[in-house]
């Protein structure tokens, strides 16, 4: 376990954060430097990527009060903070961290479309196209009104006066027909990920808690 301080928040790295990052890197399969320069980028990416992801949650849970710390373990990552928040508040909170990947996916564009970057430096070029992934389709899938996922979180909170029982059963369709278009694609653990939280959302749709991983 990795633990530091950043911005005056508690973070803690646990080592299936290391792990699931390099399993879904690609680069395992590879031989000598390029799996060494593929996998050493995309390890920096992510990290970055999910940390800076989870910032944006600590500054709006601080922001409302609170006193949050950063988590990054197998599935990513998690920003947790005590304290009671008002419907408006907890949409706010969630959706900080898309926003903040968001702005790096910009950043991403930015060095892409402006920067000689991509075409003078294998490293850069690398850098380049693994932000736009982390931080354009994963933010997208994260998004999806499943649940924990941040999308679940606001549509959650949006629907907590109108309709709350409606939320995990959104969440259990939204995920089980992603796992199958991703099982269709051959993207296995993407597959094995949503029909984990389609399991989960149904649970709760039947009044049972979800299942920890």
């Amino acid at each position: 376990m990795w633990r530091f301080s950043l911005l005056g928040y508690p973070v803690q790295v646990h080592w299936s954060f290391w792990l699931v990052s390099a399993l879904l890197s690609g680069a395992l399969g590879m031989q000598g430097r390029e799996m060494f320069l593929h996998l050493a980028v995309w390890m920096g990416v992510v990290f970055v990527s999910i940390l800076w992801h989870e910032l944006g949650h600590a500054q709006a849970f601080r922001k409302y009060g609170g006193r949050p710390r950063i988590d990054l373990y197998s599935m990513g990552g998690l920003c947790s903070s005590g304290g009671r928040y008002t419907r408006h508040q907890d949409m706010w909170i969630s959706a900080a961290g898309p926003a903040a990947s968001i702005c790096l996916f910009g950043v991403a564009l930015i060095l892409a479309w402006f920067t000689p970057l991509p075409k003078q430096s294998d490293v850069g070029r690398l850098v380049i196209l693994d932000l736009l992934w982390v931080n354009g389709f994963w933010t997208v899938l994260n998004l999806m009104p499943i649940l924990p996922l941040d999308g679940g979180r606001i549509f959650e909170a949006f629907m907590s006066n109108k309709k709350p029982g409606v939320v995990p059963i959104v969440g259990a369709v939204t995920a089980g027909v992603l796992a199958i278009l991703a099982l269709t694609t051959g993207m296995l653990f993407v597959a094995f990920f949503f029909g984990f939280l389609a399991y989960n959302n149904y649970r709760r749709s039947q009044g049972q808690p979800g299942v920890s991983w």
